[in-house]
């Protein structure tokens, strides 16, 4: 069951909540944030990786739902807002070139525990079953952060610097091999 809710008239996401909230501002216009673009693709993606059950995602037409628009100062698309259970914005990111810092805000946002602060981590112990445990599940989120990036876009090119600034030689070759060849490409610095 998808965990991914159309906005389509003012009703808001409630702004005391036992969840947190991602919103997906888009536009029919706006080709990758239609439904079946990249954006789209990233945003699911992300809805169907996130397993803590803390984080419900919203898309929301921009300029069909204006109060929403207005509310939260959305003028471009696509415009991600993150919202804790008190529907207090904890993280605002326009644009979708930065693939990695969405994934790294939904991750943030889905280890908040319900009272809005990180949910503690562990600290050394002497106890060789906690450490495996944590260990564990640094794993398990480690995977599913790959896994979201790998699957956000059909090429995904993990790199040093933006294909616009490139950190390295490599970098810069792959991003020119791949832009002459007009692939459309998602990247991870």
């Amino acid at each position: 069951m998808s965990n991914i809710q159309d906005i389509t008239t003012t009703p808001t996401p409630p702004s005391q909540s036992t969840k947190h909230a991602v919103l997906l501002f888009w536009a029919s216009w706006h080709e990758p944030s239609s439904e079946g673009g990249h954006v789209d693709t990233i945003f699911r993606a992300l809805a169907d990786n996130e397993s803590s059950g803390n984080v419900q995602f919203y898309r929301v037409e921009a300029e069909v739902v204006t109060d929403l628009s207005v509310k939260y100062n959305v003028t471009i698309v696509p415009t991600f807002i993150l919202l804790d259970t008190t529907g207090t914005v904890i993280d605002r990111i326009e644009g979708a070139d930065d693939v990695s810092r969405i994934t790294q805000a939904v991750t943030a946002l889905s280890q908040r525990n319900n009272n809005n602060t990180t949910a503690p981590t562990a600290t050394s112990s002497s106890s060789p079953t906690t450490t495996t445990t944590n260990e564990t599940k640094e794993e398990s989120t480690l995977e599913k952060q790959l896994k979201t990036l790998i699957i956000s876009s059909e090429v995904m090119l993990f790199m040093k610097g933006t294909p616009t600034s490139p950190k390295c030689g490599f970098s810069r070759q792959t991003v020119e091999l791949l832009t002459n060849a007009n692939i459309v490409f998602g990247y991870f610095d």
